[in-house]
């Protein structure tokens, strides 16, 4: 399962950084969910057995099972912090033996203004993604595709990438890293296609980074939501909790790249859709397949794809961006960055043949 970050929570005082517990000690279930493990990771109760949980974000310590900010401004309210969305990615554990997987990716603050209520009639999602869908599936009628879903002609933008090529790469991925993703279907498949524009991709080696990334991020298409905030949602709604939230709203990981806090689907509502439609109703991040593509797209060109090293081809570089903290430069979960090039190198000759994949950017 993956697990959400709890959100620094509001300290007047500087908290006392003790050790609670350590991996492997025994606990109770039915009592015990989440503890330090030091100052700066947590442990999660998981068959009577304490295991990894995850890691604060920069500028937190662990108290009481919860990271939070060591001191706040003269006003009580919290200092600014880079947050971490949780990763739905359990692919390097076995889930059979832990139920735990503690990967999680980064994301960015976006400083964006909470949009004025439109006049204008709200458009549903389906709506508002209707008309690249229908392109998409005449333009691959015009290249001689079969128009029904499971095509293997290309369309215009797409850099010759096919559904066939599509469903081929994630296979493949796959088994580069011991996994058995499951066959996309077809509505992911065009979902993609159709969503490419929405992340700036410039290339099909852009877009291979992108799928690579995504298929780590969400256990192979697997997860649009956080696996532990659907089986805890009351222990997600309250450590995901900011006064900035709608009423009854909760902004956990949703979307294939686990989209979290109030203010990414602030942002991200803002860029796709210049409403606040995603702060109103999140849920559907998780219930809508353009939505989910859509999201982690939106998120790919706010954060990724403008970096130089990305635009030279060095994949270490897309890593960085995403969850370089942990991953590269010194992270302590560098093996997991080496999984996401694995998976890269399996997607890149799918996608750009004769292209040569380069690792640089992220450990070395």
């Amino acid at each position: 399962m993956a697990h959400a970050i709890p959100r620094p929570q509001t300290e007047g005082t500087s908290p006392e950084l003790t050790t609670e517990q350590k991996e492997g000690d025994d606990c109770d279930v039915l009592h015990d969910r989440i503890v330090c493990a030091d100052e700066s990771s947590l442990l999660f109760c998981n068959q009577n057995k304490w295991v990894a949980f995850s890691n604060c974000t920069l500028g937190t310590v662990c108290k009481d099972g919860s990271c939070v900010f060591p001191e706040s401004d003269s006003n009580g309210a919290d200092l600014p912090v880079e947050e971490e969305s949780a990763s739905a990615n359990k692919s390097d554990v076995d889930v059979a033996e832990t139920g735990v997987a503690t990967d999680v990716a980064s994301s960015a603050p976006v400083d964006t203004a909470v949009p004025e209520a439109s006049a204008e009639p709200v458009v549903t999602d389906a709506e508002a993604t209707a008309e690249a869908t229908e392109a998409t599936e005449a333009e691959t009628d015009d290249t001689g595709g079969d128009s029904s879903g499971d095509s293997s002609g290309s369309t215009s933008g797409d850099f010759g990438i096919t559904c066939d090529k599509f469903k081929e790469a994630v296979t493949k991925a796959s088994s580069a890293i011991g996994q058995s993703y499951p066959t996309p279907s077809d509505k992911q498949c065009t979902s993609f296609l159709a969503g490419m524009p929405k992340g700036d991709i410039a290339s099909a080696r852009e877009a291979a980074m992108f799928l690579a990334n995504i298929l780590w991020e969400s256990d192979g298409l697997q997860a649009k939501e956080e696996y532990d905030c659907q089986d805890l949602p009351d222990w997600c709604a309250q450590n995901y909790k900011t006064p900035e939230d709608a009423p009854g709203k909760t902004y956990w990981g949703r979307g294939y790249i686990q989209l979290t806090w109030h203010y990414n689907y602030e942002a991200a509502s803002e860029g796709l859709f210049g409403d606040d439609r995603l702060v109103e109703s999140p849920d559907q991040v998780a219930t809508d397949e353009d939505l989910a593509w859509g999201v982690s797209f939106w998120f790919w060109k706010e954060n990724v794809h403008g970096d130089a090293g990305v635009q030279e081809g060095n994949f270490g570089s897309s890593i960085n961006k995403i969850n370089g903290a942990l991953e590269c430069n010194g992270g302590t979960a560098q093996d997991k960055a080496k999984k996401r090039y694995e998976m890269y190198k399996a997607i890149l000759p799918i996608f750009a043949p004769g292209e040569l994949p380069k690792e640089t950017g992220c450990y070395n």
